[in-house]
């Protein structure tokens, strides 16, 4: 069969996506078929993506209100860079440490696990759970381990949460206690 012949299937839809395939087709202004070919095509490009949804529900959550924004990792070497060299860097730190306790006080609900995975959606580190209390953080770059480990010292501390945090080489070792 060639690329442009057509199969016809028969496929069953519950009332729900029956609804959702008519509202596409009026939206798209296209036939259901076209509305399915383009689905399965958009889910086959886009699987790995989509497989990653707590990701993606961290990306939603931070990014339309504008409190939160996307940095090339250049720029923010750039600025690591330039806080470290700065006669001013104390200042620097100083505020951290408030903007760190302020999150601290928004987590006050949100488990440790699940507020790792929030700021490896911001893409500060890679997380490897090692077992159900203890955590692995991969850095990318070396000042951003300084920047994370100050900043989850500070959110552990403002939610009285015990937690060891251990410097390794290229990596942060989280352990809840």
């Amino acid at each position: 069969m060639s690329a442009g012949e057509s199969v016809r299937i028969t496929i069953s839809l519950d009332k729900d996506t029956k609804n959702l395939l008519e509202a596409l087709k009026k939206d798209l202004k296209t036939s259901r078929s076209d509305v399915i070919r383009k689905s399965l095509h958009f889910y086959s490009k886009n699987r790995d993506v989509l497989s990653q949804e707590g990701k993606i529900k961290s990306y939603l959550e931070m990014l339309p209100g504008g409190e939160h924004i996307i940095l090339d990792i250049d720029h923010w070497q750039l600025f690591l860079n330039f806080i470290e060299e700065s006669k001013d860097k104390e200042k620097f730190w100083e505020g951290h440490k408030k903007v760190a306790e302020s999150h601290g006080e928004q987590f006050r609900s949100i488990p440790i696990e699940k507020i790792l995975e929030r700021l490896e959606a911001c893409n500060f580190y890679t997380l490897r759970k090692v077992r159900d209390n203890e955590f692995v953080l991969i850095m990318n770059f070396e000042p951003t381990k300084k920047f994370v480990k100050t900043f989850l010292e500070e959110v552990f501390s403002t939610l009285g949460r015990k937690v060891e945090i251990k410097d390794d080489l290229a990596k942060l070792r989280v352990k809840a206690l």
